[in-house]
């Protein structure tokens, strides 16, 4: 047997192997899509059992329950849990509710207290303005008393000089 012979037999070999793993994969390939329609077709019967048990329950409610009693209890209790759970998500949005109202409150007086603060000191500040005024005022009118004083000082002194020309010149 010659190298080509030896060369041909592997090629064939490997070309078998080859078609082998193709297969496989083929079949794997195969073999999850129908797993996967399974999958789905069981769950589509869940869906319509559950259908079923509900409408079994709803038009022959006492005979279930007769029939079924460990069942029924079980639906009793989920629906117990249900009604609990509603009732807490009840009670937590409420209790939310009235923390949020508790922190607007707060906040209402945070800002009631801080515009009280800002008032007394506006009135404060309106209070040394005032005074400010009420003594320029009083400088104003001190310096206003001091020009009327001389002003009739120097009235009174023009006066008794025009009072002693006047005299001079009838004399």
């Amino acid at each position: 047997m010659g190298f080509l012979d030896k060369l041909s037999g592997v090629g064939s070999a490997i070309s078998s192997k080859s078609q082998e793993a193709a297969n496989k994969a083929k079949e794997m390939s195969g073999v999850s899509s129908l797993k996967g329609k399974i999958s789905t077709a069981e769950g589509s019967i869940r869906v319509v059992y559950a259908e079923l048990g509900e409408k079994m329950f709803e038009e022959k409610g006492e005979w279930v329950a007769e029939n079924f009693p460990e069942l029924m209890e079980k639906v009793n209790e989920l629906k117990a849990n249900i009604e609990q759970y509603n009732q807490e998500i009840e009670n937590l949005k409420q209790a939310t509710a009235d923390a949020n109202a508790k922190l607007q409150e707060e906040e209402k007086a945070r800002k009631a207290a801080a515009a009280q603060v800002a008032a007394e000191k506006a009135a404060a500040k309106a209070a040394e303005a005032e005074a400010a005024a009420a003594a320029k005022a009083a400088a104003v009118e001190g310096a206003a008393a001091e020009v009327a004083d001389a002003t009739v000082e120097a009235v009174e002194d023009a006066a008794e000089t025009v009072a002693d020309a006047v005299q001079d010149v009838t004399e």
